[in-house]
């Protein structure tokens, strides 16, 4: 009845149709298979997207029995075999051509049940279209509903179909292959390589064991295992370049490696049975063509992958298959992933072969860098210095740690190349390659339109235009080519530098040498803003000094402190005005109040909730944090209230520059400052100082200098030494006096000065309010706090009255003194 090369062709559901339809034909006796026959078959075949469609179109059985009056036809009627099988008649031969035109266009790899109606429906009979139209469902109707049917699962973008009788009305030449199903689910690496002709440099013992694993008689299946980025697909590219080389054992010659894309094969799979069908069919032509390798990149995902309603899913299906040996998979999937998918399915986890792929190191980053060089700048019409790649590789390795080489340095080389590639301006031929393509395509629409319509000659014409537009398009491009390779752009270490900086947010200065005079000035801004602290300011200037020099170790923190001092000496202000100075703005410090960390089961909250909490997921208080923002100063205020779990993490923290949250993600600390503050030991000092308000200033920092050495002791013996062991500097910070607080209210009002200004209001102040401020803020317990509290008590009130009564003239505000007091005039 039916060839068997035209039945492979189609989904079940048709074969069962056609098949069904013979019956009926040898049931009412009749010599050939009439469409009114296949059409009845298709709306007996539950299930199916044809039964579907003819029962949502109003047909039902009786309108068959109308046209097949003389006796009632079941599928369980027995007919007698003996008889010569009907062959096909004309018109249902054009519909099932038809068909195979239709599901082409569609983009379907097998002709379905709903493909046959819509055939059927456009071949003229009297009888189905006496059916249709007693149903009140017009031709035109119809064929809309059909579209919507049919689109309803379509793949898009599939490659050329199969080869069958009647099919070169398409004017395309089908090629005969004997992998029809891997042909539109897959992409073979082998002819991708050699089409790019890119070079993979390195991994010479990873290449030489997977060769080694599908040399293997059993359980000849690497699974490729490594962090995102690593070259876990580059691998298999450069064993498809080793194939096509020649450069592999026998065994291995003339093996074509077939990339699966498990998306397109699950997509349009509406109904129960399609997805396992379209795996089956997968896994039958990788077992008859021995020289197929099959890849699949993200392995998990087939755990789960169409087992929708019940089915079974693709791992599942695929498990005999690898048990046998009659198929060779090469699987890749990063180490979280083969935790939690893979690892826990042991069945399918012994059929592979692990193969750990580490990242590179630097040394290895730089030759791979070397190695794709060329293809880079033939791509982007681009010179790349190999200073360039030298800062690439340092950089990325220094402020992107989030990511892997060799990802990681390569994203950076092509992005700083199409920065400067788009920065170019000049003559271009774009315009008139975007045009030519646009009426090129508008073109082969209307010519394909002529052509399904089996208008030829209109076809035939608009072939010509075709023809000349294509030359035309590649004589503009060749022209767009040559012009570019006059204008090449030039890419060097600075080039590298303003990239990494756009990535990671730090300024370009903070991350060349020319942050170097920015250094040098450190001292003087600190100095300017962080009062009476010289002998601090110093200790700390070192530790960034050492760091950013590269001198320092670069597998910890830039700096580690811990400031200790009494309330209202700078030391929050420091760590603030470090920030702003390294970091770029004061939004970089990320701050820990150490109070919120007093019992134990608190101290998890800073790496984040145990699996099995609430909170699970979120990320830790500190981890998130400086994940998100990698190159900040971290602040852990008032260190001696936290639980001593606490110093465990500070300890891995200091060491190894490394954190591991919750989730068992790695945060780095290595581009952040650690400060620790404590005010131990100034509860003794604070006693002192307000028993004797009137003793002179002297006295105080005396005993100031003698609390420092109890203060030390105390700490010693509430933090481990080990941890304070590993900070850079434990800093004492003065006590202010005198002198220092008249600073401090200077640049208190001076701040209150430029706020005002916003307004457009002039403050004018005396030395003698200067001196009255600073005789009342003069409480060594206190410190700078003080100073802001008094300004805001006797300053700012009083300015807010006289704006708010409207006293203000010319714009003019004057501080005096009165009676003890300053008022506003």
């Amino acid at each position: 009845m039916l060839e068997p090369k035209l039945s492979k062709k189609m989904t079940s559901h048709a074969k069962k149709s056609l098949y069904e339809s013979g019956k009926i034909a040898l049931f009412y006796e009749s010599p050939y298979i009439l469409s009114e026959h296949l059409l009845f078959a298709i709306f007996l075949e539950k299930g199916s997207m044809g039964n579907r469609i003819l029962e949502n179109m109003n047909v039902k059985r009786s309108d068959f029995d109308n046209i097949f009056s003389l006796k009632n036809y079941s599928n369980d009627s027995r007919v007698n075999q003996a008889k010569e099988k009907p062959q096909l008649s004309p018109d249902v031969s054009l519909a099932i051509t038809r068909a195979y035109l239709v599901a082409k266009k569609m983009g379907y790899p097998y002709v379905g049940t709903e493909h046959l109606i819509h055939s059927i429906i456009k071949t003229p009979n009297k009888n189905i279209s006496r059916l249709l139209k007693k149903n009140k469902a017009k031709k035109q109707g119809n064929g809309a509903m059909q579209q919507s049917f049919l689109e309803g699962s379509d793949i898009k973008s599939l490659s050329k179909l199969f080869d069958l009788p009647g099919l070169s009305l398409t004017g395309q030449e089908l090629s005969e292959s004997e992998t029809p199903t891997l042909d539109v689910f897959c992409v073979n690496i082998n002819d991708d390589v050699f089409l790019k002709k890119e070079k993979i440099i390195g991994r010479e013992k990873e290449i030489e064991r997977i060769i080694h694993i599908l040399g293997r008689k059993n359980k000849s299946n690497p699974l490729l295992i490594g962090d995102p980025g690593v070259g876990k697909t580059a691998l298999v590219s450069a064993l498809a370049q080793k194939i096509n080389s020649g450069k592999v054992s026998p065994r291995l010659a003339g093996k074509k490696i077939l990339s699966l894309d498990l998306a397109l094969v699950v997509a349009g799979t509406n109904f129960r049975g399609e997805f396992e069908s379209r795996i089956k069919d997968i896994i039958y032509e990788a077992e008859e063509n021995e020289d197929i390798i099959l890849f699949i990149d993200e392995i998990h995902s087939l755990i789960g992958a169409g087992n929708a309603s019940g089915g079974l899913d693709a791992a599942n299906i695929l498990k005999p298959a690898l048990a046998r040996g009659k198929i060779q998979c090469i699987g890749a999937t990063t180490l979280d992933e083969y935790k939690k998918y893979i690892e826990k399915d042991p069945a399918l986890e012994r059929r592979f072969q692990n193969v750990i792929v580490n990242e590179p190191n630097t040394h290895d980053t730089r030759k791979i860098l070397q190695g794709i060089k060329p293809s880079y700048e033939k791509f982007h019409n681009a010179e790349i210095s190999n200073q360039a790649l030298d800062q690439i590789v340092a950089l990325s390795s220094r402020y992107i740690t989030e990511r892997f080489f060799p990802d990681k340095a390569i994203d950076i080389l092509d992005e700083t190349a199409s920065r400067l590639r788009n920065k170019s301006t000049g003559l271009s031929f774009l315009p008139e390659i975007k045009k030519t393509e646009k009426q090129l395509k508008e073109i082969s629409t209307e010519k394909n339109n002529f052509v399904n319509t089996e208008k030829y000659e209109e076809a035939a014409t608009l072939r010509k235009k075709e023809d000349l537009l294509a030359i035309q398009l590649e004589n503009l491009k060749k022209k767009q080519q040559e012009l570019e390779k006059t204008n090449p752009v030039f890419i060097d270490s600075n080039d590298i530098t303003n990239t990494v900086s756009q990535i990671t947010g730090i300024p370009s200065e903070k991350l060349s040498h020319s942050f170097a005079p920015e250094l040098k000035n450190l001292h003087q801004k600190l100095s300017s803003t962080i009062i009476g602290q010289t002998e601090a300011i110093e200790k700390i200037i070192e530790v960034v000094y050492r760091a950013y020099s590269g001198i320092g170790d670069p597998n910890r923190p830039i700096g580690s402190f811990l400031f200790l001092g009494p309330t209202g000496s700078g030391k929050t202000l420091t760590a603030k005005e470090l920030a702003k100075n390294l970091f770029g703005n004061e939004n970089s410090l990320i701050r820990i109040d150490m109070s919120e960390f007093m019992e134990r089961h608190q101290t998890s909250q800073l790496l984040g909730a145990p699996a099995g909490y609430v909170g699970f997921g979120e990320g830790g208080k500190l981890t998130e944090k400086v994940r998100r923002k990698p190159h900040s100063l971290v602040l852990f205020d008032e260190i001696e209230k936290a639980h001593p779990d606490i110093f465990n993490i500070l300890l891995q923290i200091l060491e190894d520059g490394i954190l591991t949250d919750s989730e068992g993600r790695s945060v780095n600390f290595k581009n952040t400052i650690i400060i620790l503050t404590s005010n131990t030991g100034t509860a003794e000092f604070s006693d002192i100082s307000n028993m004797g308000f009137g003793q002179k200033e002297q006295e105080i920092s005396q005993k100031w200098a003698s609390l420092k050495e109890n203060s030390l002791k105390e700490l010693k013996r509430q933090m481990k030494p080990e941890l304070l062991n590993r900070l850079d500097n434990i800093i004492a910070f003065n006590v202010l006096g005198k002198n220092e607080i008249k600073k401090i209210a200077s640049l208190e009002l001076k701040k209150l000065k430029e706020r005002l200004q916003t307004k457009n209001i002039l403050l004018l102040y005396s030395s003698e309010v200067l001196n009255f401020l600073t005789k009342k803020s003069l409480a060594f317990d206190q410190g700078a706090r003080f100073v802001r509290k008094n300004i805001q008590k006797f300053i700012e009130t009083e300015i807010a009255k006289a704006i708010l009564e409207e006293k203000i003239k010319d714009k003019k505000i004057q501080l005096k003194i009165e009676n003890e007091k300053i008022i506003a005039i």
